[in-house]
């Protein structure tokens, strides 16, 4: 689907309701435009890391949460890409 956009003379634009449904995004979605050359791509925003991180831990366990590594600085291959733990 290919649409034709004019932008205002204040740089602003406006997406009908129609092209967001056809993206899959609500009407008034946030979005974030990433310059490239020759083209202005939007994508919808993504929540903040914290955010994401609050959702994925969000059905754990309280008391698995409570208990984190004590080796994590030194050991840090191991817990986010499953290398094997270093001796020492």
């Amino acid at each position: 689907m290919s649409t034709i956009i004019k932008s205002e003379p204040n740089g602003s634009i406006t997406l009908s309701a129609d092209l967001c449904r056809a993206a899959g995004l609500e009407a008034g979605a946030e979005l974030v435009a990433e310059v490239r050359p020759g083209q202005i791509v939007l994508e919808p925003a993504r929540p903040p890391l914290w955010e994401r991180i609050v959702a994925l831990t969000a059905d754990a366990p309280a008391e698995e949460l409570a208990k984190p590594p004590t080796d994590g600085a030194s050991q840090h291959d191991h817990y986010l890409y499953g290398a094997p733990k270093r001796r020492g």
